[in-house]
């Protein structure tokens, strides 16, 4: 299976999701997995930081022989390196290619700018983003990220991809990973991979418990990894959606059936056929996960 990710990594940065970092390491430690790149984004964090986080975590994992290209830095940014790795990506491995994307979907939409047959040639698209209905847990509403901070390019790879799978947040919110668990799983476990893991996880359990009240973390775009090489370990949802503009600048999958925003001659309010898959065999998918990080070897980090 080609592969390439593209996210907005802040796997290093206190107060920040180490989701991406894991996403990562997932496909590292799954065989069936060939990872063609790496593209990087804002989204949790500057592109700076995210960059800088990126290339750490690229180094410590020593896969830096994997291409990888910086990317947008806002709405709008869409020439850059990024884009052009994976519309070149997408040349290269035509009807191979499976792109991961979880942060925000400005590459995907400059690759589509710079090739626009870039969604005709990519093969499957697995995504983290998207709200169903408001998203709340311990009776407070998180706002969506990653469709909003860019809603043009997510109503692009909505409208155009093919074969569109996204973990929404909703549906993410099905598998609460605690700190126990992940003591149990690396419990005596002296590899460097498992150390790099628990040294960056126990602050986000330490936050995730102050801010929100939550005693554990959601595995947001782990388990959209999982869905990209494991899609047995969940249900499929096949729908049909209306998208627009205006529905996406809030994350909502649901937009209203009439939108100020159609005036357009390429009308931003539009029908999508897409999945948004449910967690079916949560146990299965928390041993898959540590399963697959622990395959990862590393030889040092810092």
């Amino acid at each position: 299976m080609k592969v390439v990710i593209d996210f907005d990594n802040t796997f290093y940065i206190p107060n920040r999701d180490i989701d991406d970092g894991l996403a990562l390491m997932y496909l590292l430690g799954s065989p069936e997995v060939d990872l063609v790149g790496i593209t990087s984004t804002f989204g949790n964090a500057s592109i700076k930081e995210v960059d800088r986080c990126t290339r750490r975590l690229m180094s410590d994992l020593a896969i830096q022989r994997i291409p990888y290209a910086r990317g947008a830095k806002e709405s709008g940014d869409y020439l850059t390196p990024a884009s052009k790795l994976l519309s070149d990506l997408a040349n290269q491995y035509a009807g191979e290619l499976a792109v991961i994307a979880v942060g925000s979907m400005t590459n995907l939409h400059g690759a589509y700018l710079r090739n626009r047959n870039f969604f005709k040639k990519v093969k499957q698209i697995v995504l983290m983003g998207g709200v169903t209905q408001p998203l709340i847990f311990d009776n407070q509403e998180m706002l969506e990220l990653n469709f909003s901070c860019d809603p043009q390019a997510s109503f692009t790879v909505l409208t155009k991809g093919n074969n569109v799978s996204t973990l929404t947040g909703n549906n993410c919110l099905d598998l609460l990973f605690t700190r126990d668990e992940y003591e149990r799983a690396f419990a005596g476990n002296s590899s460097r991979i498992a150390s790099l893991i628990q040294k960056y996880a126990e602050p986000w359990f330490i936050d995730n418990e102050y801010e929100y009240g939550i005693k554990g973390f959601y595995n947001w775009d782990s388990l959209a990894a999982v869905y990209l090489v494991n899609p047995a370990l969940y249900e499929d949802q096949w729908t049909h959606r209306y998208v627009s503009i205006k529905s996406l600048s809030s994350g909502s999958l649901n937009a209203d059936d009439w939108d100020p925003t159609t005036y357009a001659r390429s009308r931003p309010f539009k029908k999508v056929y897409i999945n948004t898959p449910r967690v079916k065999k949560d146990n299965l998918i928390r041993e898959n996960l540590f399963q697959r990080w622990l395959n990862v070897k590393v030889d040092s980090f810092e």
